[in-house]
């Protein structure tokens, strides 16, 4: 049963592309984006934690002593809105809960 996460912008109101996220972080933090990987890890950590139903607030004390990925989960709470579930036999989104 995997778990997942989408992140909806609270500008448009769309779910945005995890590769778009990270292009908008690069350029909030000051950073090139890297043609595989996601600046400082933050979908492997912050990602993993949304899926697992874990809130902005929660990361911040669960990473409070890593300051990039508090200025991310920062820029994540600002932008998005988090929306985690789990699949069992072929869901695929949450639509689907």
């Amino acid at each position: 049963m995997p778990n997942c996460f989408c992140l909806t912008s609270k500008l448009t109101n769309r779910i945005t592309p995890f590769a778009q996220i990270d292009e908008e972080l690069c350029a909030h933090l000051g950073v090139e984006v890297h043609p595989t990987k996601y600046a400082f890890g933050w979908y492997d950590c912050i990602g993993l934690a949304l899926a697992m139903g874990k809130t902005f607030e929660q990361q911040r004390v669960l990473f409070k002593e890593d300051p990039e990925l508090l200025r991310i989960i920062d820029f994540l709470d600002q932008h998005y809105t988090p929306d985690a579930w789990s699949t069992v036999g072929g869901g695929s989104g949450p639509s689907d809960k």
